[in-house]
């Protein structure tokens, strides 16, 4: 009978016979069949960073567009109440 990660997890935390290295192998073997691999990708990670180092760059610069033309249309308005 096949037992569920919980009963493994608790098998091998009540095994007396295991050393802490051992037992820390086996929960993280344990953990991988239940929950898949999560191995991390630092290239994967780099590019996405990247990415959105990217996107903030290209909105501050949208920003700074639009406030342009905000104060260019203030400066506008502010000559036409003149008139």
């Amino acid at each position: 009978m096949a037992r569920t990660y919980e009963e493994t997890i608790a098998a091998l935390q009540g095994d007396t016979n295991l050393d802490a290295a051992r037992r820390q192998a086996l929960m993280n073997q344990a953990q991988e069949q239940e929950y898949g691999s999560k191995a991390f990708n630092i290239d994967d990670f780099e590019a996405l960073l990247s990415r959105l180092e990217g996107s903030k760059t290209r909105q501050q610069r949208q920003k700074s567009v639009e406030g342009r033309r905000d104060i260019f249309s203030q400066g506008l308005a502010g000559m036409m109440s003149n008139f």
